[in-house]
C-alpha cells in the first residue's frame, strides 16, 4: 500500500469563516451514493520530500488560494486508508491552523486534474457548517471546529478517528 504523507490547513479570515473546496472524485463518483462524493474539504494536499509538514499547508494556500498564510499550529491529525486517484492509500494527515486577513481566492495556481475535481469553493461560517446537510471532510467538521475556536489551539495535537 502506498503512504501519501499530507498537510491540510484550517484556514480562518477575520471573521472566524473556514474556507473549503468542493470537490469529487470521477473515480469513485456515483450519484446515487451522495454519502460518498461530493464533499467539502481544507486546502492541502501532498507532502513534497524533504518538506515540512507546515512547510507544505503554507505551500498549498498558496497554490490553491494564493493567500499567503504564516504561522500556521499543528492542532489535528489522522491515519485513515482511503481510495485516491484509483489507488488504495495510507493518508498520514496533519492538519494546521491559519489565517488570512484576506478573502480574496485564486485559483489559478490548481493543476488540470484539481480543476476537474473542484466543483466549488468557499468560506463557511461555524454554525454555517453546523446546519448543513452537506458532507464534510473530516465528518464531523462542525463540531471539530466549533471546539477548536471555543477552546483554542490544542497543547498537543489531537488524533482523529
Amino acid at each position: 500500500m502506498i503512504e501519501r504523507p499530507s498537510a491540510r490547513l484550517i484556514l480562518l479570515d477575520p471573521q472566524d469563516r473556514l474556507f473549503l473546496f468542493k470537490v469529487h472524485n470521477p473515480a469513485v463518483y456515483d450519484p446515487a451514493d451522495p454519502f460518498l462524493d461530493p464533499f467539502w474539504v481544507m486546502i492541502g494536499g501532498l507532502v513534497d520530500p524533504g518538506e515540512e509538514y507546515a512547510q507544505a499547508a503554507v505551500r498549498e494556500a498558496r497554490e490553491e488560494t494564493g493567500l499567503i498564510v504564516g504561522n500556521v499550529r499543528w492542532v489535528w491529525s489522522r491515519q485513515r486508508v482511503m481510495q485516491w486517484r484509483e489507488r488504495r492509500v495510507l493518508h498520514r494527515e496533519r492538519f494546521f491552523l491559519g489565517r488570512s486577513a484576506s478573502t480574496a481566492i485564486d485559483t489559478s495556481g490548481l493543476d488540470e486534474r484539481e480543476k476537474s475535481w473542484t466543483i466549488d469553493h468557499r468560506w463557511w461560517k461555524p454554525d454555517e457548517l453546523a446546519q448543513s446537510t452537506e458532507r464534510f471532510e473530516p465528518i464531523d467538521l462542525a463540531v471539530r471546529l466549533q471546539a477548536l475556536l471555543r477552546d483554542g489551539p490544542p497543547k498537543e495535537p489531537i488524533v482523529l478517528p
